[in-house]
């Protein structure tokens, strides 16, 4: 039985048993996506099923300038680094966020962002950084810098590992995730780094999966969290706005928008998911 119940204010315990379990791994996420109860939802529902209990403490930069509709639920229900700057965590989830075209210095709040991963590295034992901010970690860290793609990476993707890592655990052959976006990074890049590992790419997508060698950051470049409807969701505002947008990849059957959607990642994505959990 797995139960969501909050556990005091700003922080929500996960319990896959019912009862309380002597081991709860504790999980800050930076949800930096506008949807934040959209991707609430897809980041406990990537970790149904895992077998230990998981306490999520979610966070907001505050110097970000939010929509004042969002903003009470950010005040209300999320911490801020100044909050929780005097606790610790087993993990760290940053999210993804439709910034990938602005310079990285230009985001308002990249200064916030960069304290954050710096306050990680001594208070956070492995951090998951997802799309943009897997291009974002790994430029701050690395000075690796994103590259501009003529059409938009947007569908699903397959995928295979380039060699063995604890990440890709159980996903013999090939596997698929989601990509949406308007940038991508050279594998080359990645591969110069000696404190790097490139576990999968694609000729497409560019890497997927990276890992720094001591295994305390993980960077994927895909959305492993996806829930079915996410990029059908995109497709049709970005339609119903006018704007420019091809049918994402490899997802509706027959690659016909009225058709159902294949999902064919989502298992993959638990199984990346689960994997990282078990190294912390």
């Amino acid at each position: 039985m797995t139960e969501l119940k909050q556990k005091y204010a700003k922080q929500y315990i996960l319990n896959q048993s019912g009862t309380e379990a002597e081991q709860t791994l504790n999980l800050l996420v930076l949800n930096i996506m506008p949807n934040k109860l959209e991707t609430e939802g897809q980041i406990l529902n990537l970790s149904a099923g895992y077998s230990k209990n998981l306490s999520f403490t979610f966070l907001y930069p505050r110097t970000h300038h939010f929509k004042s509709d969002v903003l009470e639920h950010l005040r209300k229900m999320y911490a801020t680094l100044d909050e929780i700057a005097d606790e610790y965590f087993d993990g760290l989830i940053i999210t993804g966020a439709p910034v990938e075209t602005i310079d990285f210095e230009q985001v308002d709040y990249w200064n916030e962002f960069t304290d954050i991963i710096d306050w990680a590295k001594t208070h956070v034992k492995q951090t998951l950084y997802i799309c943009w901010a897997a291009q974002a970690g790994l430029y701050y860290e690395y000075g690796i810098q994103k590259q501009d793609v003529k059409e938009k990476i947007f569908g699903i993707f397959k995928h295979h590992a380039l060699e063995k890592d604890p990440i890709v655990d159980g996903l013999t052959g090939t596997f698929y995730l989601p990509h949406s976006r308007h940038t991508t990074l050279n594998s080359a890049d990645i591969v110069a780094q000696p404190e790097l590992k490139l576990i999968s790419e694609n000729i497409k997508t560019g890497p997927q999966i990276i890992v720094s060698k001591d295994h305390r950051n993980t960077f994927i470049t895909g959305h492993p969290e996806y829930s079915t409807n996410t990029l059908a969701n995109e497709y049709f505002r970005d339609q119903k706005q006018g704007l420019s947008i091809e049918l994402p990849e490899n997802y509706f059957y027959a690659n016909d928008p009225s058709q159902r959607i294949i999902n064919q990642w989502h298992e993959a994505g638990m199984k990346i998911f689960g994997n990282w959990l078990n190294q912390l």
